[in-house]
């Protein structure tokens, strides 16, 4: 379709167009604001496998620490020690949430491990 071409609203003749929002996606006029929709779920959001986050990385490390006292929902401490003892199973849960965490620990600089493979980002 050439730029210059448009999808007619059936209402108003206006033109229309394409948006996505959350689990919902479709056309909408931008005359008079007529849409048609349909419902959009992501595959990462049915993926119901369980998968296990694994990391490792410097336990003198202040931010490393928090990153992982931040997905574990544990004390300062408790992550201190957990990084203590090398590779740790940090997290286990969807790949929505597995998605999350792994950037959590990646931003920070730590090392992880997913299991089953991830093929989610």
């Amino acid at each position: 379709m050439k730029k210059s071409e448009f999808i007619a609203c059936e209402r108003c003749g206006g033109e229309l167009k394409v948006f996505e929002e959350a689990s919902t996606q479709g056309l909408k006029c931008t005359n008079c604001g007529w849409s048609v929709v349909t419902t959009h779920i992501p595959d990462i959001k049915v993926d119901e496998t369980k998968y296990e986050v694994c990391c490792s990385g410097d336990y003198k490390n202040v931010v490393h620490i928090r990153a992982v006292s931040e997905v574990l929902g544990c004390n300062f401490l408790t992550a201190r020690k957990t990084l203590e003892h090398g590779r740790s199973l940090v997290f286990v849960g969807q790949a929505e949430e597995v998605l999350r965490v792994r950037n959590i620990l990646v931003s920070v600089g730590l090392v992880c491990t997913i299991s089953p493979d991830f093929n989610w980002g």
